[in-house]
């Protein structure tokens, strides 16, 4: 079964190990392939500080992923995943599918009717995973950091 975790400093090292055991991804966002605690402390505050809610995944008390929600973007209105990250070893066994629709069903039952994310440009295998999950092309887009990135949609049924 899978279930959302707040994130918390005791969480830190469980986060730290996640995002590090994805290099590729890491590169294309960071520039390197492994990031510090205290970097992962300051990205945690700093969602914290935009209102955005911060989750260790887990499939039955394990500790698979991260995902990051912030209800109400004030640039465009839209609620924003901000990150969906599965731990590499439990990649491509299903478990991203699992996560994300028992996330999706987290913001049904919240009757949200649409989110937006953005995936940078580079990132082909995040491309292909959300296409399967039936989210739609919006845009191409330009971040405060000068990346480019495809923004993405999915709208609920009311």
């Amino acid at each position: 079964m899978i279930t959302f975790v707040s994130t918390s400093p005791e969480l830190l090292e469980v986060e730290l190990s996640i995002i590090n055991s994805n290099p590729f991804y890491n590169r294309i966002i960071k520039g390197r392939e492994k990031l510090t605690a205290e970097e992962i402390q300051q990205e945690v505050e700093e969602t914290i500080q935009l209102g955005a809610e911060r989750y260790v995944i887990c499939s039955d008390d394990q500790p698979i992923g991260i995902v990051e929600y912030l209800s109400l973007n004030p640039n465009d209105g839209y609620p924003w995943l901000g990150l969906f990250m599965i731990d590499k070893a439990y990649q491509g066994r299903g478990y991203g599918n699992q996560a994300f629709q028992a996330f999706e069903q987290r913001l049904i039952r919240q009757k949200i009717q649409a989110f937006r994310l953005a995936v940078n440009i580079e990132n082909e295998p995040a491309h292909i995973f959300w296409k399967r999950q039936n989210l739609q092309y919006v845009k191409h887009s330009i971040t405060h950091n000068n990346m480019e990135v495809i923004i993405y949609e999915k709208k609920f049924d009311s």
